[in-house]
């Protein structure tokens, strides 16, 4: 055996002994280390506010961007003159979208999930009679309801409370919030610049290889982000406006409530739009079986085309995901970081398959062929 072979199998089993020493450590003490990663979160809140910012507020930055350059076919404009306008514009328009999302959309939503929460605690012998005719256990489906409505009490009704409280926790001065804010435009005003900025830094302090892959997986994460909340907000806004128009015409009660339900939680995948039918349904059936009836076989004919016809065409493979990845995906978000994590756990896990496929071609590529090298 070759003396160099001698010592690079003696530095792996090391190398593999070291790493289990620090995994048992990290599993035994987790609630220290995560502790320890909250205090450090908390020490540089404002700039990872300021980077979350940026990567929502990119979106329309984005947009924006795309909207000029097709406008400039001669090139008029630079790079960073389109940059300027979608940033521009898009804190022109921030406010006007926030006071309606307050002022309309917020109110709605949480108008619904209290009114089905009310109507199911107010109406337990109602439900029985009719589970009754229907051939159930009235108790059984009595104390289903009860935890169902207590789940939603519980996850959707309180999502205001947690997140306005989450909010004064993190912003616990006004200097934060302009700290923040004054962060989120520098970095999109000169992303060409910073992205210069964190290439050099990356290629400074680690080899070529290794400085390349970091970049690529941050612009993998940041392009695939933009395109799966831009489109995905664009489904939401089509699907809650269909549902919107027919209960319109049909006549059924909790039109704009249940239409910005169904506009909220269509922004979770695959889940959130039968969540918005369960509690619409529910909620009608209370005053009018036979409106209740008419509501399903509108929302399964929204559905219908949303899943056939919108969703492949806006949403279609912008994170390139299967179904059962993107639904296993969603399950394990709603695990770990409840409602949010299942909307924001989509970008990630797209970006780990996309790395995880490419590792796989170029592994089983066949001899003689053009290997792409993966991520590593």
């Amino acid at each position: 055996m070759h003396p160099c072979t001698g010592k690079e199998s003696f530095r792996r089993a090391m190398l593999l002994i070291a790493f289990g020493v620090i995994l048992f450590a990290a599993v035994t003490h987790l609630q220290d280390l995560w502790m320890g990663f909250m205090g450090l979160m908390g020490l540089f809140s404002p700039i990872l506010l300021a980077g979350a910012f940026a990567l929502i507020l990119n979106v329309p930055v984005r947009g924006f961007e795309r909207i000029f350059a097709r406008l400039d076919r001669r090139n008029h404009l630079k790079p960073g003159t389109r940059n300027m306008l979608g940033l521009t514009l898009t804190l022109l328009l921030l406010p006007l979208v926030l006071a309606v999302v307050g002022r309309f959309i917020l109110p709605q939503f949480f108008s619904a999930i209290n009114a089905v929460v009310t109507l199911i605690r107010d109406n337990t012998d109602q439900i029985e009679r009719f589970a009754m005719e229907l051939g159930l256990d009235p108790k059984i489906v009595s104390q289903k309801l009860s935890e169902v409505s207590q789940w939603i009490s519980q996850n959707l009704g309180n999502l205001a409370g947690t997140a306005v409280t989450t909010i004064a926790s993190v912003f616990s001065s006004v200097a934060s919030i302009v700290m923040s804010l004054i962060l989120a435009i520098y970095l999109l005003g000169n992303k060409t610049r910073v992205r210069r900025q964190c290439a050099a830094l990356l290629t400074a302090f680690a080899p070529k290889r290794v400085s390349d892959a970091c970049m690529r997986v941050g612009q993998m994460f940041i392009g695939t982000f933009s395109i799966f909340l831009s489109r995905q907000c664009l489904e939401a806004c089509i699907l809650g406006s269909i549902l919107f128009v027919g209960m319109l015409i049909f006549g059924l009660p909790y039109a704009i409530s249940l239409s910005c339900l169904t506009a909220v939680l269509a922004l979770i995948p695959f889940i959130g739009a039968y969540m918005s039918f369960f509690i619409g349904f529910t909620m009608i059936v209370m005053m009018d079986p036979t409106k209740a009836v008419i509501f399903a076989i509108w929302f399964l004919l929204a559905q219908q085309v949303e899943g056939n016809v919108i969703y492949p065409h806006i949403v279609g493979s912008s994170v390139g995901l299967p179904a059962y990845v993107t639904l296993g995906g969603v399950f394990l978000g709603g695990a770990v970081a409840g409602i949010p994590g299942m909307v924001l756990i989509i970008p990630v896990i797209s970006v780990i398959y996309q790395l995880l496929k490419e590792a796989v071609e170029h592994r089983t590529a066949a001899p003689g062929a053009v290997k792409t090298p993966p991520v590593s």
